[in-house]
């Protein structure tokens, strides 16, 4: 089956646009050209992939079952053709990663692994960041790409990847500490520990449970690192709300984890900078959610979107 590149693309664009003339506007082709390489597409696939009539262009299902895998194909040799182009010009072809607080799950490692055997070429430098940094280092330049956690700050373009239950941080000899789970409105009024000139106003309402109370969160430690968090809290200065992977840190003196009743979870998403098009950050985001999804599917991770019974 002698399919080509240039089929690929043009089948792409027009299922995006699903209208002859902007498609071929976009390919620069006549629409004569583009008609013809669609009909080249499907005799040498064997599958008619759209329906047309004088007033519109729809998918047909086996158009649609091409169109899930396409982006993918388009994507990695883009990548390819990329890495190709910086190896002939002497140029070290390289993907910095920005990690934030999430070191700790299985996916941050399957997603390297898998980056690096499609990519074996491609160097990647892994750069852990702050958790004064939403954005993982991606809109001040240091990374091309990262992993946070959701709500993402102004100016990134962000792909949900899975949930994770928010669990309660608490001293061990706190109230709370009897009871198998922490209704999110007591929980709210407590003094927090807060991320040294963190100044994202979204992910501390977030992470301090705001939807429960009325005004500001009271802080009663700042602290820099995941460390020193854990550390105010077995003092007992404070409380936080965490992510259930934090229990990797656990045993950890003084302090206790408890679930939060019937609140919703932290989203974990790969971001990039709004308008990114370079072909290793696309391949990135691509094998990411592949990934996520396949943990999912194991039943190790949960869905962003839970499923709902009949």
């Amino acid at each position: 089956m002698d399919v080509e590149f240039r089929h690929l693309r043009a089948f792409h664009v027009l299922a995006t646009e699903l209208n002859f003339t902007r498609a071929a506007a976009r390919l620069h082709l006549t629409q004569q050209a583009l008609s013809n390489q669609i009909k080249q597409l499907e005799t040498r696939i064997g599958a008619t992939l759209f329906q047309r009539n004088s007033r519109q262009v729809t998918l047909t299902d086996a158009g649609r079952t091409l169109l899930a895998r396409v982006p993918d194909i388009l994507d990695t040799v883009g990548a390819a053709i990329a890495d190709t182009r910086d190896t002939e010009s002497g140029q070290r072809t390289e993907l910095i990663v920005g990690i934030r607080g999430v070191t700790g799950l299985d996916l941050t490692p399957r997603v390297l692994r898998a980056f690096a055997t499609e990519y074996p070429h491609v160097a990647v430098t892994v750069g852990k960041v702050g958790f004064d940094d939403a954005s993982a280092g991606v809109l001040v330049g240091a990374s091309d790409v990262g992993l946070i956690w959701l709500p993402a700050p102004d100016g990134l373009d962000v792909t949900p990847l899975l949930a994770e239950e928010r669990i309660a941080l608490l001293p061990a000899d706190h109230p709370f500490a009897a009871a198998t789970a922490v209704p999110p409105a007591e929980m709210a009024v407590q003094p927090f520990a807060w991320w040294t000139d963190n100044r994202d106003l979204a992910a501390r309402d977030f992470m301090t449970l705001a939807d429960y109370r009325d005004g500001p969160a009271t802080i009663g430690a700042e602290v820099a690192t995941l460390e020193d968090l854990l550390a105010a809290v077995g003092s007992g200065q404070a409380v936080a709300v965490s992510v259930a992977s934090v229990s990797r840190f656990f045993p950890w003196s003084g302090v206790i984890t408890r679930p939060l009743l019937d609140v919703a979870p932290s989203v974990l998403a790969v971001a990039c900078r709004a308008g990114e098009d370079r072909p290793l950050v696309a391949a990135f985001i691509r094998i990411a959610t592949k990934v996520a999804a396949e943990l999912i599917a194991e039943g190790a991770a949960t869905d962003v979107l839970p499923t709902t019974g009949s």
